[in-house]
């Protein structure tokens, strides 16, 4: 585990002049942190409720949630795989309606519900399929 004891976290990068970009990571059995998903754009402003959450459960202020920041955010088991679900599960949609239909189907989850999914969707064999799975079964096309 990281120098907090917590399994993952939340580093931000700059885009552009005014824009920034987050990449979640995760480290397990030991291993060095590996990256779960990196968002920006549309498919990360539709999960704000989720990284502000996120924020808010790990201890941080929302204010500490800046373009320039290079500390990474460190975040317990629980507030990273809620987290990196449902920043894996928006990240290739565009229409805004099914953004906010997978990003709320998340945030209703059961903590073994998204502990399963997150299994599912970071799993390197299966993985792209069973996150299309997941939007294909809370949001329509």
């Amino acid at each position: 585990m990281n120098r907090a004891g917590q399994p993952f976290e939340l580093r931000i990068f700059p885009l552009g002049q005014d824009d920034f970009g987050v990449e979640l990571r995760e480290e397990t059995n030991g291993v060095g942190p590996r990256r779960v998903t990196r968002s920006w754009g549309p498919p990360m402003h539709s999960v704000g409720n989720h990284l502000l959450e996120a924020l808010r459960a790990s201890g941080y202020r929302t204010t500490d949630l800046k373009r320039n920041r290079r500390k990474p955010f460190q975040l317990s088991d629980p507030v990273g795989v809620r987290l990196g679900l449902a920043l894996l599960t928006t990240r290739p949609l565009r229409k805004v309606r099914r953004l906010e239909e997978v990003a709320e189907a998340v945030e209703q989850l059961g903590d073994d519900e998204a502990y399963y999914w997150y299994a599912k969707c970071t799993d390197p064999h299966t993985g792209r399929r069973a996150q299309r799975a997941f939007r294909d079964l809370v949001s329509d096309r």
